[in-house]
């Protein structure tokens, strides 16, 4: 863990560490549940709104659009958004704001699997490295190491991150697009999570989950919690499971034309069903994946990182 933090924000590394190790398991509790219940009723605010088309924000309709009052829900181009106007909602609204909002309205459509935030897949050299689907639309937020310090002696010496926009698969704004700068609340919970892994950490919560928190969840659970589709799109796991007869009771058709049926007529995927129709099997084995629909995380080439 280093304590190296840019000059003009730095975070008093020693006074916030003596502040977490001083707060005892019951201050830290409540603290945790305060900021829950602010995130959850706000979350509560932004689904009645959305059930209306309407934004949570600004309190107007999702298509209608304001150079008076830029808001984020403009990046869901239901209304005349363009590329130019991009600036207008970063200069008002932070990166947490807009991503947040991004995360809300995805996970809206199609909870979990519509986030590709996985660690597995996000380059080690960078801060974050994720794309967000909603309906036709992709976003995607890159920042890396040089990015969040800010490159020295250029015209983006200031920390920030980098944005991409595709309509239908086709460029709206690219990564080279914008530098654009963090809030200093951005940065001051961003340089605390990265100072202070074990006391603090910034997300986006259940409602922004992606599917770093879907793969995260205990297998055994998610195989007996998971029901099964034919429908690819509508996948958040990709569930492959590997049987092995016993050499005594081999397998039979009977065994495997009922456990299918009972997967046709429940919606019980045929891994949690296989350790009750074959109880005799040798190794009955699961794994589980991310499912092959999530969208892949869009990547800055060389020429984008200016």
């Amino acid at each position: 863990m280093s304590d190296r933090l840019p000059s003009h924000r730095r975070v008093n590394a020693e006074a916030f560490r003596s502040l977490f190790e001083g707060m005892s398991q019951e201050d830290l509790r409540l603290q945790n549940e305060q900021d829950s219940a602010r995130s959850k009723a706000e979350h509560e605010r932004f689904v009645e709104a959305y059930s209306r088309e309407e934004c949570y924000l600004c309190g107007k309709p999702l298509k209608t659009i304001s150079k008076s009052e830029p808001c984020v829900h403009w990046l869901l181009r239901q209304c005349k958004f363009k590329k130019k106007d991009f600036p207008l909602i970063y200069a008002r609204f932070g990166y947490t704001q807009i991503a947040a909002f991004l995360r809300w309205s995805a996970n809206q459509e199609r909870f979990l699997s519509s986030i590709n935030d996985l660690e597995a897949e996000r380059n080690d050299r960078k801060v974050f490295e994720y794309t967000i689907r909603w309906r036709n639309i992709e976003w995607t937020f890159d920042c890396s190491e040089n990015d969040y310090t800010g490159h020295k002696g250029m015209s983006s010496s200031h920390p920030h991150y980098h944005f991409q926009m595709r309509i239908d698969a086709r460029p709206f704004i690219d990564f080279g697009d914008f530098h654009v700068p963090f809030s200093e609340e951005d940065l001051f919970s961003l340089d605390l999570s990265r100072t202070f892994p074990e006391h603090f950490h910034h997300s986006f919560g259940e409602a922004g989950a992606g599917m770093q928190a879907a793969v995260e969840f205990d297998p055994e659970l998610i195989v007996s919690e998971s029901s099964h589709t034919d429908n690819e799109d509508e996948a958040t796991y990709r569930l492959q499971t590997i049987i092995v007869g016993s050499k005594e009771k081999p397998i039979t058709k009977e065994q495997l034309s009922a456990m299918f049926e009972e997967s046709e007529r429940t919606g019980q995927t045929l891994a949690h069903l296989a350790r009750k129709h074959l109880p005799d099997a040798e190794t009955i084995k699961t794994i589980v994946s991310a499912a092959d629909s999530i969208p892949e995380i869009a990547k800055r080439t060389e020429r984008d990182r200016r």
